[in-house]
């Protein structure tokens, strides 16, 4: 058996202006506004102010239309690099409530794919709330989505009623990023002693990732830290994400690799 736990835990947004107004004598009144640097620091656990789980994905949507669903209590066929389900160590994923989710546009600002972030159709998870090009509330370019519960109930995940995210494209391809902080209440996990690096993706039951088209795909890199930033909104998103694109079902090149451990710890960061 192993124990999971994570370090150097943090959430960051950082806010910071000066405005200037030039008087008729030539001088110059200002004020810093807005100016906040919100900072958290959590520690390994699952009570307030504690995180015991992460997960980072990537990946692309092709074209306008196209959308992916991810199970967010076990992350069913999503790979991360250890396999299908499991995070970034090999560990089987099981989320019961998420610290902090961040869902980012990597598209260049100015591109036409916006990124739409919704519960999904069937047994969504309502925490994320719809974020909607027709609404005016999905991510551009260089867009991000951040929500954060320090405290003990989080964002609840439930199991068979309420689980369910999507992303979708809007006008164009769109280059994804989903950053998870969660918690799971058994903080002692067994390792695993097989896993693949990478596992075929599939359109199935509810319970796992599904994609509407077969243009959609997933990145799989092994991710010790995860964070991303953006000082000022005319920042720009430079994150890179590997995609592919088939006529037939989308899925990720299997192969396999062994790994084992008697001990997980992973470092994770949010920022803004």
């Amino acid at each position: 058996m192993g124990t999971r736990s994570l370090s150097g835990i943090t959430v960051q947004a950082r806010l910071q202006a000066t405005v200037q107004n030039e008087l008729a004598d030539g001088s110059v009144a200002s004020i810093a506004h807005p100016s906040i640097n919100f900072s958290k620091t959590l520690t390994s656990g699952v009570g307030d102010s504690e995180a015991n789980r992460a997960l980072q994905l990537s990946g692309t949507l092709a074209e306008h239309g196209d959308q992916i669903t991810f199970d967010m209590r076990t992350m069913t066929g999503v790979d991360a690099g250890a396999g299908s389900g499991l995070d970034g160590v090999g560990q089987a994923v099981l989320f019961e409530n998420i610290v902090a989710v961040m869902v980012v546009n990597n598209n260049d600002v100015g591109d036409a794919g916006h990124l739409e972030v919704m519960p999904a159709a069937s047994k969504g998870w309502t925490p994320i709330g719809s974020h909607l090009y027709s609404t005016g509330g999905s991510l551009p370019g260089g867009g991000c989505l951040m929500k954060f519960a320090p405290d003990e109930g989080g964002f609840d995940v439930v199991g068979g009623s309420s689980y369910r995210l999507t992303l979708r494209a809007y006008g164009g391809e769109v280059e994804w990023s989903l950053y998870v902080l969660a918690r799971h209440d058994d903080e002692t996990s067994s390792s695993s002693s097989s896993s693949s690096v990478s596992s075929s993706l599939s359109s199935s039951s509810s319970s796992s990732i599904s994609t509407s088209s077969a243009s959609s795909s997933i990145s799989t890199s092994s991710i010790s830290t995860s964070s991303i930033s953006t000082s000022s909104p005319s920042s720009e998103s430079s994150s890179s994400s590997s995609s592919s694109s088939s006529s037939g079902t989308s899925s990720q090149s299997s192969s396999s690799s062994s790994s084992s451990s008697s001990s997980s710890h992973s470092s994770s960061s949010v920022s803004v």
